[in-house]
């Protein structure tokens, strides 16, 4: 990834400052994986016919292992992505898990930090615990941009 934007750099502070881990910014994950992880948008590949999941504007992701929602944690990751069909540089994805704390206060301590990105979230109540997940688009700008 190139050097974060100002934007992009004042959000990571500002997920750091909530406790929340940075993971790497992943473009595409095969589907399946070893961690199961998924992205949102599915394409199939012309060479051997596989399908891989894409980083996307939606909620639709997992960042973690679906096994560690037993757990409690927070993380986030910055990195190229699609929104409204264009590539981007700077697509934010959270995904927290947790049963102690209030997530639509964190929802909104996550949005204060981007009042200039479109975002998109979900709290839902699963199976161990609460979960959020959370995407935004910080930086509208074409990748390599």
């Amino acid at each position: 990834m190139p050097a974060p934007s100002d934007a992009a750099r004042a959000a990571m502070s500002g997920l750091d400052d909530l406790g929340l881990e940075r993971l790497l910014a992943l473009p595409a994950v095969p589907l399946p994986n070893a961690r199961r992880m998924r992205y949102p948008v599915v394409v199939r590949t012309s060479v051997d016919d596989g399908r891989w999941g894409l980083r996307a504007f939606g909620t639709e992701f997992d960042l973690v292992d679906p096994s560690r929602r037993a757990s409690t944690g927070g993380w986030y990751s910055v990195g190229w992505g699609l929104y409204d069909g264009e590539e981007i540089a700077e697509l934010l994805l959270v995904q927290v898990l947790r049963d102690d704390t209030d997530l639509a206060g964190l929802r909104s301590a996550i949005t204060g930090l981007l009042p200039d990105a479109p975002t998109d979230s979900t709290i839902a109540s699963g199976r161990y615990r609460q979960e959020l997940r959370l995407c935004a688009a910080i930086d509208r700008a074409p990748a390599g941009v």
